[in-house]
């Protein structure tokens, strides 16, 4: 069965990134004393962005196992 991934480990992370929520995540940041902080505007539309290749990986890869159709 054909896939577009290499190894399961690429498959599974394209999975966390596109099952991520951007608008909930936090960051740690060690230059404000370790307090978990918001990501910038431009850090959510890099990950929206990273997001929305990631699905489309994972359904392009859906398509490609599925089974022969003979019509």
């Amino acid at each position: 069965m054909p896939s577009l991934y290499r190894c399961r480990e690429e498959r599974v992370q394209d999975v966390v990134i596109a099952y991520l929520n951007e608008e909930a995540s936090l960051r740690y940041s060690l230059t404000h004393g370790g307090q978990f902080l918001p990501f910038s505007k431009q850090e959510k539309q890099f990950m929206r962005h990273e997001k929305a290749w990631a699905m489309a990986r994972l359904t392009i890869d859906k398509i490609m196992r599925l089974p022969d159709m003979a019509y």
